[in-house]
Parts: C-alpha cells; sequence; structure tokens
C-alpha cells in the first residue's frame, strides 16, 4: 500500500491504538461545506471529469459521507450530513454556485511540487473569481501528464491548511493527481484485490474518486491536523483505506 499524507504531522510512530479521538482542534462544523474542484491540466481522459463530477455529485447526499457526521468539536457542534457540490464551472455572473475551475493552460507548469499547490488555488482564486472560502475544500486535481513531485512514492493524495492563499481566511485544500497506468500502488483494486479493471474503466478516475473520499473525510473531521486522529497520527480516511464495501460491481455498470 501507497503513503496517504506527505508526511506524519503528528502522533508518535506507525505502531499504536486504533482508536481516534478528539484533541481539541478546529473541525468544520455547521453548514455544509463547499466543495471546490480545481481540474489542472487538458490531458485528462474524456471520461474523467464525468465520473469524478458524478461521484461528487452523488456523495454529497449519501451515507457513506453522512458518517463524518459523528465527528464533533469541543462545543458538541457536529459536521454537516451533507455537502455542497455544483458540477458546472463557476462563473460569477453566469454560474455563482459552479464549483468547478478548469486550469487548462497549466498556470505554474507541468511539473509541480508542493508549495505550487497554494499558488494554484490562489490563481483559480484571481483569474476566475473562484471564492476564496473559509468554509470551502478545494481540491487540485493534475492531469496525468503534470510531475508531482513526492506522488507515488512519498504520497498518494494529501490534504493540508493555508492562510497564505486568501489574506486573513483559512483555506483547506487537498492535492489529488491522476495516476493514469502509472501508480496502480494508490489503487486498492490493484494494490489489495490484484484486479485489473477499475469499476468505470478509467483507471485515473476511479482512483482519484477513493482518494477524494478519503482526503474530504479527513479534512472535515481534522481540517488544521489538530482535532481527530489516532496515537499513531492517523486520521478516519487512513483507518479506512482500501476498505470497501461488500458490494459487487459491473465494470462499465
Amino acid at each position: 500500500k501507497k503513503p496517504f499524507d506527505k508526511q506524519e504531522q503528528k502522533g508518535g510512530g506507525k505502531t499504536g491504538s486504533n482508536l481516534i479521538t478528539y484533541h481539541g482542534g478546529i473541525v468544520m462544523t455547521g453548514v455544509p461545506v463547499n466543495v471546490y474542484v480545481i481540474y489542472y491540466g487538458n490531458t485528462f481522459l474524456f471520461s474523467t471529469p464525468t465520473i469524478i463530477n458524478t461521484f461528487l455529485t452523488d456523495l454529497s447526499t449519501a451515507p457513506q459521507y453522512n458518517v463524518n457526521s459523528t465527528y464533533y468539536d469541543s462545543s458538541n457542534a457536529t459536521v454537516a450530513h451533507t455537502f455542497n457540490f455544483s458540477p458546472v464551472v463557476y462563473n460569477a455572473s453566469g454560474a455563482p454556485k459552479g464549483s468547478l475551475y478548469l486550469d487548462t493552460n497549466y498556470s505554474q507548469g507541468t511539473q509541480i511540487g508542493s508549495n505550487d499547490v497554494p499558488k494554484i488555488i490562489q490563481h483559480s482564486i484571481q483569474v476566475s473569481g473562484l471564492p476564496a472560502d473559509h468554509n470551502g475544500v478545494y481540491f487540485v486535481l493534475t492531469a496525468p501528464d503534470v510531475k508531482v513531485s513526492g506522488f507515488c512514492t512519498s504520497f498518494c493524495a494529501y490534504h493540508t491548511t493555508s492562510t497564505s492563499i486568501a489574506s486573513g481566511i483559512h483555506i483547506r485544500y487537498a492535492l489529488v493527481p491522476d495516476p493514469g497506468q502509472r501508480c496502480t500502488g494508490c489503487d486498492g483494486n490493484f494494490a489489495v484485490f490484484h484486479q485489473s479493471t477499475t469499476p468505470n474503466g478509467d483507471q485515473g478516475a476511479d482512483e482519484m474518486t477513493d482518494s477524494i473520499m478519503h482526503e474530504l473525510s479527513e479534512t472535515v473531521t481534522d481540517p488544521d491536523l489538530k482535532a481527530w486522529y489516532t496515537s499513531s497520527g492517523a486520521e478516519n480516511g487512513d483507518l479506512c483505506n482500501y476498505t470497501y464495501g461488500p458490494t459487487p460491481y459491473t465494470p462499465n455498470g
């Protein structure tokens, strides 16, 4: 199994209890969070955005996301059982509730590191007017031709927070690269179950949906890396990594 998160941010070593406990930090409680997706690059398979946008639309009201509503903060306020996502490109006048931004011109180039991810989000806010939202979770999805430093060797995906993207606002975001056919270790179908196909026949998109669910759950329950985790630093997505439900799927069905 490939690791999630680019580094151990908290806790001790790899061993320890799987009991996840509250450590007093901020939790994204109250109204539903707003999920934004930035498609970075222009070489995604034609099917990829449709799969991801449909996944997020369906997930927003699904029981699998509702699990996060069992997490609370110091005032006993809980994470909302749904989130907001609109699968259209944001436009201040035409689609003010749109959740997408297309960075097809590779604003930070085709080779990026962790320091470039906040710049990609900042670009989407400054150029397109995508909202700088303290109640938002921003996903940067990089196209298969983008070389991401550390991807597939040090991490599969990660989430973190920044106050430098927009002045005075905590911006929570996640990086989820498209593995294409190059990183089967980030996909449970291959890494655990040794299958040669994925549910929608698009390996990149199917792995990214897995990582999106992982990082979204961790972001709303541990947005600043100070709230819910185990003694070894594992968050809720880590404890469920590559563990899927029992219902069989029909490929391309």
